[in-house]
């Protein structure tokens, strides 16, 4: 019996291993033609995906077990796109987003009364917490905190022990975490930050040109990578804090109880809305 099962066993991940694989690939534009990077581009809940190049480029090689489920294409801003990956078989997917609009508060702010904010945690002593060797684009770690009252976001500081990679770059994404599995994003334009080998070990600190206003509640600070030039990894300082993470774009989140830190600088006080058209990421 024993032996029955180590061969169900192997003859199952055999299969799965040789699943056959269909490729798909695409170009993400605006609806005035420019390419659109690094946009997320996968099947919600599972983990494939990919986020589209510089020049809106994309990837993916999909098993026929996922065939049936659908290609999600997403960024923060504009208007989400699907379609059923049976559908996109054949040619290259050409991918036409439409702009959304963020609305955002126009804001007042001292820049006295910001203070710096951070998630609890104590360091573990030789602890690390590192990306995948592998450089999944759209892998994701962050922090997670409450936010007693709105907040005008001036800056993120990201402590990072060390990168192997030649370049990776870091794009930040804020989330209300009104249900903690499922964070929902906050229509916020992304910023971003280039972490090099060449950067001695630091904290990586991320600036707003027009800081946003953070509604109060449980916020999740996410860092995503979007590129990476070369093989490595990120190396950061590990905590004993609970840690939502992503493999892939579009992935679901797993919970761990050990994760990263990182501090935000938050002020106050704000006034009427203010709808205006969304900054490219």
């Amino acid at each position: 019996m024993k032996y029955l099962f180590f061969f169900l066993l192997f003859s199952m991940f055999t299969a799965n291993a040789q699943e056959h694989r269909t490729e798909i690939t695409g170009t993400v534009k605006d609806v005035a033609g420019n390419p659109v990077a690094f946009v997320n581009v996968g099947i919600m809940g599972k983990s494939l995906g990919d986020v589209s190049d510089r020049a809106g480029k994309f990837r993916l090689l999909v098993p026929d077990s996922l065939m049936n489920d659908c290609l999600t294409v997403s960024h923060i801003a504009y208007k989400k796109y699907t379609r059923y990956l049976r559908e996109l078989v054949g040619s290259p997917v050409s991918v036409v987003l439409e702009d959304s609009l963020l609305v955002l508060p126009e804001v007042n702010i001292s820049p006295l009364k910001g203070k710096w904010i951070s998630n609890k945690g104590m360091r573990i002593p030789g602890g690390v917490m590192t990306t995948d060797s592998a450089g999944s684009l759209g892998e994701e770690i962050g922090i997670s905190v409450k936010l007693e009252k709105d907040g005008l976001l001036e800056q993120i500081r990201l402590p990072v022990s060390q990168c192997t990679y030649d370049s990776v770059l870091v794009r930040v994404n804020l989330y209300l975490l009104s249900d903690e599995m499922n964070p929902k994003l906050l229509p916020v334009p992304p910023v971003y930050r280039t972490v090099r080998k060449a950067d001695k070990k630091e904290k990586i600190l991320f600036t707003y040109d027009a800081p946003p206003l953070i509604p109060a509640g449980n916020i999740r600070v996410g860092f995503e990578i979007v590129r990476v030039d070369g093989s490595g990894k990120l190396i950061f300082p590990l905590y004993s804090t609970s840690n939502l993470h992503r493999s892939v774009s579009l992935d679901a989140y797993k919970k761990a109880s050990f994760g990263i830190k990182a501090s935000f600088m938050c002020g106050s006080d704000s006034k009427k809305p203010k709808t205006i058209p969304h900054g490219r990421g």
